[in-house]
């Protein structure tokens, strides 16, 4: 061991060169970001794409209760008798409670064009998920 005091040269040389690659990464990184996305930063995008709509779930949630978890029956009709009905008629009747032929469904039946699913406006997609769940053998 020597008695000298200090870094030497090479310490000196080594910890220099760390701090400016270092801080050459960090600045160029940083511009990169900024010149590929424009002027406000990265863009950022969901890794996955949204779920798609599952209409057992959506039918467990909001239909089960009344017309039975395989839609059977219960307090509220079997639903074997909507599976011949057009999608509109089906929507109508999950929207406004109006059956075929204009016959108003019992006030039981929650207007869900109303009342929503889940506290947000029905969308196709979600009727049309019901409907293929309700029609399944």
């Amino acid at each position: 061991m020597s008695n000298e005091k200090g870094f030497n040269v090479r310490e000196v040389m080594g910890a220099l060169t760390l701090v400016v690659v270092a801080t050459g990464i960090g600045v160029g990184s940083y511009r990169t970001g900024l010149g590929i996305a424009g002027p406000h930063g990265a863009q950022m995008s969901p890794a996955l794409a949204a779920a798609p709509v599952n209409g057992s779930q959506l039918f467990a949630a909001s239909c089960a209760g009344c017309h039975g978890a395989q839609a059977g029956g219960g307090i509220g009709p079997a639903l074997a008798a909507t599976r011949p009905w057009s999608t509109a008629e089906f929507a109508s009747a999950v929207l406004h409670g109006k059956a075929p032929a204009s016959r108003e469904l019992s006030v039981v039946m929650p207007r869900f064009a109303e009342t929503g699913l889940n506290g947000e406006p029905v969308t196709d997609e979600q009727l049309q998920a019901i409907r293929a769940f309700v029609a399944a053998p």
